[in-house]
């Protein structure tokens, strides 16, 4: 995976949370920001585990 496909995962991640934090009275809103903390998280331990391995 290279590093574009990262800060596109990332940043698809950012708008999501952004979207359900709108949304966070709701369920689908809690959802989007389950999802975008998976995938910032994901993003995150990966480029860590490809820099440091």
């Amino acid at each position: 995976m290279t590093n574009g496909t990262l800060l596109i995962i990332f940043v698809a991640s950012l708008i999501l949370f952004i979207f359900g934090f709108g949304l966070r009275d709701r369920n689908a809103g809690l959802a989007l920001l389950g999802i975008s903390l998976m995938g910032v998280l994901f993003a995150s331990i990966y480029k860590a585990y490809m820099t440091f391995n």
